[in-house]
C-alpha cells in the first residue's frame, strides 16, 4: 500500500473516533441532565419532609415544655408547701431546745457554783493542812540540820586537835632529826679539825707552830617527844646520807633556791616523799633538805605524816 492510501485510512479511522467521542459525549451529558433533574425532585421531596418533621418536633416540644412547667409548677407549690411546714416545725423544735438548754445551763450553773464552793472550802483545808505540815518539816529539818551542824562541829574540832597535835609531833620529830644532824655536823667538824692538824703536822714537821687542839664538841642531848596513844612520835632514819666532804681552796657557789626545788618535788608526788627520796632525786645533802623542809612546814605549806612529806591543799609557794 501506498503512503497516501495509509493516511486516508488514518484520516477516516480519526473521523470516526472523533463521532464516536461526540456521540459519547452527548449520551454523558443527557444522562447527567437527566440524574440531575431526579436529584433535584429528590431534594425536594426530602425538604418537604424535614419541614414535616420539623414541625411535627417543634409541636412536641412545645407540648413537652408545657406539660414540664405545669409538673414544675406542681412541685414548686408542693415544695413552698413543705418548706413552709418544716420551718414551723423547726421553730417549735429550737424553741423546745433552746428551753431545754436555759433549764440545762441553769442547773449546770448551780451545780459548778457549789462545787466551786466545795472546792474552795477543800483548798482551804488542804492549805492549812499543808501550812501545818510544812511547819512540822521545817521545825524537824531545822532541828535535823542543828544536830548535823553539831556532830560536824564536833568532828571539826577533833580533826583540828588531832591535826595539831600531829603537827606539833611533826615539828617535834624534825627538831629531832635536826639536832641529831646538828650532832653528826658537830663530830664531821671535829673529824676535820683533827684531820687537818694531822696533815698540817705530816707536811710541816713537829717543828712548825702547832695549831692549838681544837675543843671536842659535846653532843646535845635530844629531847623526845612524848607519844600520844594513838600514833609514835617518828624517829631519825638510821642510815642517814653520808656528808661530803669540802674541797680545800674551793670558792663556795651560790646557793640555788632549795626551797622551792622541794616544794616542787613534792608537788609532783601527791603520795609524798621521805628525806632520803628528797635527797637521792634533787642531789642535795642532808642539811639543806632538812633546813628546806624546815622552812616549809615553818611556812605551813608541807606537812610531816609517818616520816613522809606531803603537801598542803591549796598550798602556793
Amino acid at each position: 500500500m501506498t503512503a497516501v492510501a495509509l493516511r486516508d485510512q488514518w484520516q477516516a479511522a480519526r473521523q470516526q473516533r472523533q463521532a464516536a467521542v461526540a456521540e459519547r459525549r452527548g449520551a454523558v451529558a443527557a444522562e447527567l441532565a437527566t440524574r440531575q433533574q431526579a436529584r433535584q425532585q429528590q431534594a425536594a421531596a426530602l425538604q418537604r419532609e424535614l419541614a414535616e418533621f420539623s414541625n411535627a418536633l417543634q409541636a412536641e416540644t412545645q407540648l413537652f415544655l408545657a406539660q414540664v412547667h405545669q409538673q414544675h409548677q406542681g412541685r414548686a407549690r408542693q415544695t413552698r408547701a413543705d418548706l413552709q411546714q418544716f420551718h414551723q416545725a423547726l421553730q417549735v423544735s429550737v424553741a423546745q431546745v433552746r428551753s431545754r438548754l436555759q433549764s440545762e445551763l441553769a442547773t449546770l450553773q448551780a451545780d459548778t457554783q457549789a462545787q466551786l464552793t466545795d472546792y474552795g472550802r477543800d483548798r482551804a483545808a488542804m492549805a492549812r493542812q499543808q501550812a501545818a505540815d510544812l511547819q512540822q518539816y521545817v521545825a524537824t529539818l531545822q532541828t535535823e540540820v542543828a544536830a548535823y551542824l553539831d556532830t560536824i562541829a564536833t568532828e571539826r574540832q577533833a580533826a583540828a586537835v588531832q591535826d595539831q597535835y600531829q603537827r606539833h609531833r611533826d615539828r617535834a620529830a624534825l627538831t629531832v632529826e635536826v639536832d641529831t644532824l646538828f650532832a653528826d655536823l658537830a663530830i664531821f667538824r671535829q673529824q676535820l679539825s683533827s684531820f687537818h692538824h694531822q696533815l698540817q703536822r705530816s707536811v710541816w714537821g713537829e717543828g712548825s707552830t702547832s695549831t692549838p687542839a681544837p675543843t671536842p664538841v659535846s653532843t646535845p642531848k635530844v629531847a623526845k617527844p612524848t607519844p600520844s596513844p594513838e600514833a609514835k612520835a617518828p624517829q631519825p632514819d638510821p642510815n642517814p646520807t653520808p656528808l661530803p666532804e669540802p674541797k680545800v681552796g674551793a670558792s663556795a657557789p651560790e646557793s640555788p633556791p632549795i626551797e622551792s626545788v622541794v616544794f616542787d618535788y613534792l608537788q609532783d608526788h601527791e603520795a609524798g616523799a621521805r628525806l632520803t627520796e628528797i635527797e637521792a632525786s634533787l642531789g642535795i645533802n642532808r642539811f639543806q633538805a632538812v633546813d628546806a623542809l624546815r622552812s616549809l612546814i615553818q611556812k605551813e605549806l608541807i606537812v610531816q605524816k609517818d616520816r613522809t612529806y606531803h603537801v598542803q591543799e591549796e598550798a602556793v609557794l
